[in-house]
Order: structure tokens, then C-alpha cells, then sequence
């Protein structure tokens, strides 16, 4: 019988299927054989990545039933009814809600083993965690954390520094923590491109992917840097939902210098991955201007298909995607003075750009394909 399983995500969309929500438990079953479930509301009209990126997992939808506390009941529930059948139960982030629904299902299967994904800035793990305002219940909370990371079978986090940093902080967790990182699907991504676009086929296209004008990703500072950078050839694509204000933005831009149209590119969302995928094909760079990233698998597609990439210090895990740099750089979050430099200097070394292309995806098959990623984790689990 297949080892089950279980991914309890309740606000799971049907873009957390290609993230690292549903492409764990799908790499365990699409190459080790696992019964991959994912629990979750029906957040999403229609889960389409099931036919595509998520063809080894399945959807499990509950109910909701209003929360006990702040637990959600239908979760509860779900655990109380199916927690015998469960091998391997999936929890994210080091959440109060986290810790009772471990210690919960540990009553209810004491033989099953718990794996956490912290997901989880750097900076956090140097900071106490905070699970109540009020000094009682934090203080309770506290002692349920005890009993909780002695329950959990492994922990991950998604670069070096975050592992040491999370180790350091709880001792307990030395030989539970392990590194594993967001990645993309390999074979999805072999089956439609078995070649990536040469030097010659890319574009001048500096692109970003990702929620256009949120306010935590700061797209405006990216615009802003791009438009007085006045980069001769070169063309700005930004693919993703479009924020109205950010929209009005950009068509101020536009009434004001026209030339700018034929420069900058607002695609909107794209659902379709070999749409999206065909977009990091054509360019050559690839920039986030977010002051903060834990991970940013958008990073890892860009590098695959040989991009070099531009990030922000606040990005936790951009040293190691880029292998110290080897792929990409950095500025300070807000410094836009400094991007404008940076875009500059980068869109007039072509033979960087060039040289970049292969070492760059052979990174991400080294070390970013889902089946390369969970390999520690299969280890812990068997």
C-alpha cells in the first residue's frame, strides 16, 4: 500500500499548486510512489494545475464550519476522522494554528510522521516568536511550542543561513532541520521546452512575474528605476495580476512620454504555464524590486530558462539561488538610485548576459528540479 500523504492548506488556490504547497507532496508521488493529498477549502473555481504540473496529487475539500478559537473547525474534523489513515501529515509555517494541529493529530496517530515547511524570512528566526499580544497566552503558547517540536518528525527551511538560524534558535531542532528549498517541475518543464532559447533567440527583455503594483513586492521603484535608466533597446515586460492604481500609474507614464509605450509591456495575469514560461524563454533579465522575499520561486523559473537575475537585500534566500552572486545581484530595498546604475551596467555587458545563460540553468537541474529538492526529505520520512 502507497504511504499517505497529507497536506493540510486550507486557503489553498489554485496557484499554490505549482508552489511549493503542491509540488512537495506531487514530486513524492509522481517519483517515490507516495498517495499525495491535498486539504483545503474550494478557494478556486476550478483547480486546472491538477492536468498539468499537479497530475500526482488530489484534492480533498472540507467544509468550512466556523473556527474553535482560532482553529478552524472543519480542519479538526478532517483530523479526528482521518487521522489514522495518515503517514505523513504536512503543515506550513510556525504558527500557533501549526502547533495545535500537530500536537492534535500526534495524539490521534502516534505512529505518523509530522513534517513542517517554514517558509520563513531570515530576519524572523532572529526575532522572538510572537503568538499572543496578551502575556498568558503567550506564555501557554509557549509551552504548547515545547511539546510541538518535540512531536515533528522534520523541519525545513529554504536557504543555509535560514537553517543555521532556525537550528540556533531552537537547539532541539539539530538533527530534525533540513534544507529544502522551492523548485520547479522538471519533467513539465522538459516535456515543453527540451531546449531553452539560445543567446541569439533572446530578447532585450528585462522581465518580472508576480502581483503588479502590491504594495510588498514595490513595483513602482522597478518603473521608476527602468524609465530614468532609459536603457536604448531595451523593453520592460511585467507579467501578473495588475493593481488599478499602479495601471493608472503606468497610463500617466504613457500620456506624459508616448515613446514609453513601445517600452514597457503590462501583459495581466497568465494562467497558462507555457505562456508564462515562454515570456522567461524570450528574456534575458529577470528583476524583483520586492523589499522582501522568503524564497521567490519566480528566482528559480527565471534561472532555468538562463536569465540573469537582479533581486533586493531583503530577498532571504537570493545568495544562494544565485550561488553567491555567480547569477545575479543585488541593491538595497528603496534604492533606486542604485537599480538605475545596476540596469546600466548589466544591459551593456551582453557577454555577461551570455555567458550567464547555460551555468545559470544548470543550477536550477542541479539543484531546483522538485525531484533534487525533496530528496533530503524523502530520507527522514523512509
Amino acid at each position: 500500500m502507497k504511504p499517505k500523504f497529507t497536506i493540510i492548506f486550507p486557503v489553498a488556490q489554485n496557484v499554490h499548486l505549482i508552489k511549493d504547497v503542491g509540488q512537495i507532496a506531487n514530486a513524492l508521488g509522481e517519483h517515490h510512489d507516495f498517495d499525495s493529498t491535498l486539504v483545503c477549502y474550494k478557494n478556486s473555481d476550478d483547480y486546472t494545475y491538477l492536468k498539468t504540473e499537479a497530475t500526482s496529487l488530489k484534492l480533498d475539500f472540507i467544509s468550512p464550519k466556523g473556527r474553535f478559537l482560532f482553529l478552524e473547525k472543519a480542519v479538526l474534523n478532517y483530523l479526528k476522522i482521518h487521522a489514522k489513515k495518515i503517514d505523513v501529515l504536512q503543515l506550513f509555517h510556525l504558527t500557533k494554528e501549526t502547533i495545535y494541529y500537530t500536537l492534535y493529530f500526534a495524539f490521534l496517530n502516534k505512529k505518523a510522521k509530522i513534517y513542517i515547511k517554514m517558509d520563513v524570512y531570515n530576519e524572523t528566526l532572529e526575532q522572538d516568536v510572537i503568538y499572543s499580544k496578551k502575556p498568558i497566552f503567550q506564555w501557554i503558547h509557549k509551552k504548547a511550542e515545547k511539546q510541538f517540536l518535540k512531536k515533528i518528525t522534520v523541519i525545513s527551511a529554504e536557504n543555509p543561513t535560514s537553517l543555521t538560524l532556525l537550528k540556533q534558535k531552537f537547539p532541539i531542532l539539530q538533527h530534525k532541520a533540513i534544507l529544502v528549498t522551492n523548485g520547479v517541475n522538471d519533467l513539465f518543464l522538459k516535456t515543453n521546452f527540451p531546449t531553452i532559447n539560445s543567446f541569439e533567440e533572446k530578447e532585450n527583455i528585462i522581465l518580472s512575474v508576480g502581483r503588479i503594483g502590491a504594495v510588498d513586492k514595490n513595483y513602482e521603484m522597478l518603473l521608476d528605476a527602468f524609465i530614468q535608466a532609459k536603457l536604448t533597446g531595451w523593453k520592460l515586460i511585467l507579467v501578473g495580476p495588475i493593481e488599478v492604481a499602479f495601471q493608472e500609474k503606468v497610463n500617466q507614464f504613457f500620456i506624459e512620454n508616448p515613446i514609453l509605450k513601445t517600452q514597457i509591456e503590462l501583459v495581466g495575469n497568465v494562467e497558462d504555464r507555457i505562456s508564462l514560461y515562454n515570456y522567461y524563454n524570450r528574456s534575458k533579465l529577470f528583476c524583483l524590486s520586492s523589499p522582501q522575499e522568503s524564497f521567490g520561486i519566480a528566482f528559480v523559473e527565471a534561472l532555468y530558462f538562463g536569465n540573469y537575475l537582479i533581486g533586493t537585500t531583503g530577498m532571504s534566500s537570493f545568495e544562494y539561488i544565485t550561488n553567491n552572486f555567480t547569477h545575479g545581484a543585488w541593491v538595497n530595498p528603496n534604492d533606486t538610485n542604485k537599480l538605475i546604475e545596476l540596469l546600466k551596467e548589466i544591459t551593456t555587458n551582453q557577454l555577461l548576459i551570455e555567458k550567464n545563460r547555460l551555468p545559470a540553468h544548470q543550477r536550477v537541474v542541479d539543484y531546483f528540479c522538485w525531484e533534487k529538492v525533496i530528496s533530503t526529505l524523502l530520507k527522514r520520512l523512509q
